[in-house]
């Protein structure tokens, strides 16, 4: 397969590259015997192979890196240099929101944080879903030591289920004309179809079209 390259150092340091997880979406790995992350690298990650449940490269790659970033490994990318641009790992994870909002020092990775942390039901990952409201509607089918967001998307997302009080499933997937049914064996399909995540992914282009306004405040390429 190859010997590692720089990005395989600087994943595998990270703390986000979840081998449960990927070996888990990728049986054909499992199956192989073959490093996991070293197959990430050089395979994966432009497969669009998930390295944890809340990174998405194909989304990544396609609103912060564009045209010209054959090769480039996303999460890398990320890791170098997009968290600590407010660059998010997938629209409904919201790392500079997420920072503030729990008051993180700026040597803590917020995704990082968050990955470790998710199942105490104590963090939300973005700003537009209400933990508390969410856990005290549904917090008994969903148990103890259960990400909660995972939940609304795996489970609660096709029953209409409201990430918050003052969000109306319903009204918003009417709005967007968006499927009623959301499930569907691609993921990347199944979450478009969700009317929170629509309106997560909307937010984060949205900004970043700000941004991108004022001129470039980051370094795209690491050195």
């Amino acid at each position: 397969m190859g010997k590692p390259s720089g990005d395989y150092a600087v994943i595998a340091k990270s703390g986000l590259f979840d081998i449960n997880h990927y070996l888990i979406e990728a049986p054909d790995v499992a199956a192989d015997g073959c490093d996991p992350l070293l197959h990430f690298c050089q395979f994966g990650c432009r497969e669009g192979r998930r390295p944890n449940l809340y990174f998405d490269p194909v989304w990544y790659a396609d609103l912060y890196l564009g045209e010209g970033a054959e090769g480039v490994n996303a999460l890398s990318h990320y890791i170098r240099i997009g968290e600590r641009s407010g660059l998010r790992p997938v629209c409904y994870f919201d790392p500079a929101w997420y920072a503030g909002r729990y008051d993180l020092p700026a040597r803590i990775s917020p995704l990082k944080h968050y990955l470790t942390h998710r199942r105490s039901q104590a963090y939300a990952p973005n700003s537009l879903f209400d933990l508390g409201d969410y856990l005290r509607r549904y917090g008994a089918e969903i148990g103890p030591n259960r990400d909660a967001f995972v939940h609304l998307l795996r489970r609660g997302a096709g029953r209409n289920f409201d990430g918050s009080a003052s969000f109306v499933s319903q009204s918003d997937r009417a709005e967007h004309g968006l499927p009623s049914g959301s499930d569907s064996p691609n993921l990347r399909v199944h979450e478009a179809r969700i009317p929170l995540v629509h309106r997560l992914d909307q937010q984060a282009r949205d900004d970043f079209r700000r941004r991108s306004a004022r001129g470039p405040a980051w370094r795209w390429w690491p050195a």
